[in-house]
């Protein structure tokens, strides 16, 4: 007799009522609960101060596989001719704008890039995002963009919609739509964290929104352009991206113009890329991606939000070994890519996580 099934069933059954538990928290909410006061939290504070007092990881321990991420070569030329000095945190102070917070940047802190963001590293555990342009007419601009921008109050800080206003001021009417949309925009990257934070908030990494200038060198003595953009800052980690676990990768089924601009990459995994791992750790991890598969589907079902996750987005660390989110966006089901192979494309995103937790060789409750 094997004396381990039993207790494997009992497991497994208090297992799945635990998580049934859980997910009864997921309920997305439509009302905004204290969104702002969220990002004053005493522990993003303490986590921020911590890091600034380390030094940044060396490059070569960075979870950083950017083969897919790459920017163009007509990009790297222009980063080589127009290189980003620095960005500084920007407010309005003392009846006009006041910069704090500098942030050197160049070359060789450059990491990395997203669909909508630039990722520099600093001198201290922690990088900082820069925005990139894009238009209204992008996908992201939905129905959380409307949101945001119909209670600017709920988003916003005081000082961050003064600050606005100055800058409105005296202004054309292009200039002042220009300034509107990368507020609100603003206000839409904290909302969309906040959704997910709520829901999933030990999976989740610190994050400061604020509004940023961004500084390139020109190749005349002390001269510099300046950019007024959405910005953030996350601490560093140490660990590995999904996708340096993949096995194998193939570009998956896409348009012609997506493909050239956006690929993606359909993916077989190794765990054994990660060495040797305990059970128990493994348990774990699988748990966390239960609750992230959980809340990626409620939010799908009774809001039609799409949180678009990849795996470049996901890390699991070192050598805490524990599972985090970054950079994720939420998008209206109507405005995301269609799935080509299930019947809602969030089920793209749970399909590469299941086959993520399959490699861990494990038996997973039914």
């Amino acid at each position: 007799m094997n004396w381990r099934k039993p207790f494997e069933q009992v497991r497994n059954r208090i297992g799945r009522s635990w998580r049934k538990a859980r997910i009864r928290d997921f309920e997305p909410r439509r009302v905004v609960r204290s969104l702002l006061d969220s990002f004053n939290d005493e522990w993003m504070e303490r986590a921020f101060q911590n890091a600034r007092e380390k030094q940044a990881p060396e490059i070569d321990r960075l979870p950083v596989d950017f083969k897919l991420r790459q920017s163009s070569l007509p990009r790297r030329m222009y980063e080589a001719v127009f290189p980003v000095s620095h960005a500084v945190r920007v407010s309005y102070r003392h009846e006009g704008e006041f910069f704090e917070d500098f942030m050197p940047l160049s070359a060789e802190s450059y990491i990395g890039r997203g669909s909508y963001k630039f990722v520099y590293r600093l001198p201290w555990q922690m990088v900082v995002k820069v925005s990139k342009e894009i238009l209204p007419a992008d996908p992201i601009i939905g129905s959380t963009f409307r949101e945001v921008a119909d209670n600017l109050d709920n988003f916003l800080k005081p000082d961050e919609i003064a600050f606005l206003e100055h800058l409105k001021r005296g202004r054309g009417r292009t200039a002042r739509e220009r300034l509107d949309f990368k507020f609100f925009r603003l206000g839409m990257e904290r909302y969309h964290y906040w959704k997910v934070r709520e829901a999933l908030p030990d999976l989740v990494l610190p994050t400061r929104f604020f509004m940023g200038m961004r500084f390139r060198r020109l190749p005349l003595p002390h001269t510099f352009v300046s950019k007024l953009t959405p910005m953030d800052s996350q601490i560093l980690l140490v660990g590995k991206h999904l996708k340096e676990f993949a096995r194998a990768g193939r570009r998956a089924d896409q348009g012609k113009l997506r493909a050239r601009f956006f690929p993606r990459y359909d993916f077989d995994f190794d765990i054994g890329r990660f060495g040797q791992i305990k059970k128990k750790v493994l348990l774990k991890i699988t748990e966390d991606f239960e609750r992230l598969i959980a809340f990626t589907r409620l939010l799908a079902e009774r809001e039609k939000l799409i949180l678009d996750i990849h795996t470049e987005n996901i890390i699991i660390t070192l050598p805490e070994f524990q599972l985090k989110i970054f950079d994720f966006h939420l998008f209206d089901e109507h405005l995301y890519e269609p799935s080509l192979k299930h019947d809602s494309p969030e089920q793209d995103h749970i399909e590469v996580i299941e086959r993520f937790i399959e490699s861990f060789g494990l038996e997973r409750p039914a």
